[in-house]
């Protein structure tokens, strides 16, 4: 199942900066069916924001680009005559009045070129940033994976994929208390890693105040058994939760394997595995006829 990763960031936007950001999504640009991703529109330009959010215009339009697409020459030709179209429909004095920024987790090489979209005067902050000018326009190109992780890039940070979805889960769990609206994020977008890092630190999802179970109504058993791995399953929602959501064959197969089979034993002890996977081999009604 497809998912879509443009609303999970403005939702996360709204949450950590609604009040000092208002968030439009799908812009219309004209009369042509064209709509970029996002603007953000400063409430008070006066009030200083954390990076890289300090490096927003007091309108700004946002070309956001999935984890698994990467962001290319053509998505800078699109950002720019967003862009230009933009301020010709608002009537700004200056293109100097609108930011344009390219999120994406990855970058091809040369989307910026000297024959096309160009990025004149570019100058890099870090790995992470890099500035310049589109055609007049102040213009950022954001590589999501290698920001800096913080609490305030983190609704960024969640949109993203890359060599940090480790440590950005291994930060939300450490700080479950203090960010419990994103750890529920990080459980819906990035299960792989969370299920990782929980087993490393020896923690359950509920020591952290999540529910597997709200989990599972919200993406599906298939999706989330396909995230996690059934072998993972087993050990990351623990006793008879698991052996139900799997099905008492695959589970009989899955123990075959001696890793996951020492989990279940040291966990939960063999006299506890052998009853259950006897309960479950009863037959519900009537035996069944050979």
């Amino acid at each position: 199942m497809t998912l879509y990763w443009h609303p999970y960031l403005a939702e996360l936007l709204r949450q950590d900066y609604g009040n000092r950001l208002d968030i439009e999504e799908e812009v219309s640009l004209g009369d042509m069916p064209l709509r970029a991703d996002l603007l953000l529109i400063r409430r008070d330009p006066e009030i200083a924001l954390p990076f890289p959010f300090s490096l927003l215009g007091e309108r700004t339009l946002v070309e956001y680009k999935s984890p698994d697409d990467a962001a290319t020459h053509d998505d800078l030709v699109r950002l720019e005559i967003y862009g230009l179209l933009y301020a010709q429909r608002e009537g700004l004095p200056s293109r100097q009045s609108l930011t344009l920024w390219l999120l994406a987790s990855h970058f091809r090489q040369q989307v910026s070129r000297p024959d096309g979209a160009h990025l004149a005067e570019a100058q890099a902050m870090g790995s992470s940033v890099t500035l310049g000018s589109l055609d007049g326009f102040p213009t950022c190109l954001i590589n999501l994976s290698q920001l800096p992780i913080a609490p305030e890039a983190l609704p960024l940070l969640l949109v993203s994929k890359g060599p940090k979805e480790r440590e950005l889960a291994s930060f939300l769990v450490e700080h479950f208390q203090e960010y419990p609206q994103h750890l529920q994020w990080l459980q819906e977008l990035h299960v792989q890693q969370l299920q990782e890092v929980l087993a490393m630190k020896k923690l359950t999802p509920e020591q952290i105040g999540l529910d597997f179970e709200a989990l599972l109504a919200l993406i599906g058993k298939e999706r989330a058994l396909d995230l996690i791995g059934k072998e993972q399953a087993l050990d990351f929602i623990g006793k008879e939760q698991a052996l139900d959501l799997i099905g008492k064959e695959q589970a009989l197969d899955l123990i075959d394997q001696d890793q996951v089979l020492e989990n279940l034993l040291r966990r939960q002890g063999e006299q506890w595995l052998r009853e259950q996977l006897e309960r479950r081999s009863q037959p519900s009604d009537e035996p069944e006829s050979e």
